[in-house]
Parts: structure tokens; sequence; C-alpha cells
């Protein structure tokens, strides 16, 4: 569900990744125009990624870019396909008052 209200705040979004052992995490999607860590902060925390960002409430596709390899998420199990013959994880959004 996206959302027309353009008047809608944007929301931290902070996705973290304790298994994902690697020495490059990128993230893109709807959110960031699909390229890879705009407008993302990347933290890494013992040992564990986080991604933060901020978005308008809705649902977004997103992937992965790890060590320059594209994937879904591991960690997330709402997806859909692609036009490209993979899959896009999804992330919803919510609107908070």
């Amino acid at each position: 569900m996206n959302y027309d209200n353009d008047k809608l705040p944007r929301q931290l979004v902070v996705l973290t990744y304790d298994d994902i052992d690697c020495k490059r995490l990128q993230l893109a999607g709807d959110f960031n125009g699909w390229i890879p860590d705009r407008n993302v902060e990347t933290r890494k925390v013992n040992g564990h990624w986080q991604k933060v960002f901020t978005a308008k409430p809705g649902v977004y596709e997103y992937r992965l870019l790890i060590d320059g390899e594209w994937q879904a998420d591991p960690t997330n199990t709402s997806e859909i396909p692609n036009d490209l013959g993979g899959i896009n994880s999804l992330l919803q959004v919510p609107v908070h008052h």
C-alpha cells in the first residue's frame, strides 16, 4: 500500500543484519532510486550491520548488494519477482502518528 499524501512525514527506518558476513553491504531500492547506499547511513555495531535511512510511508522494493553481488534480503521473507527474473524484497514503512 502506497500512501498518496505527500504531507506524511518521512519515517526513520533501521534494518539490522546479524548474520551477514561480508566486507561491504549496500542497500538499494525504490526509496533511493536504486542507487546503492544513496541517502543510507551504514553502521557496524558489535559485528552487526545496520542500514539507516528515512522514507515516506508505503511499500518499497529493495535488494542488497553484498560484496558486489545483488540478492534479495535473506532476513526478509516478504518478496516479489522483479522484471529481471530475480527476486526483490518488500519493505513496509508504516504511518506513525
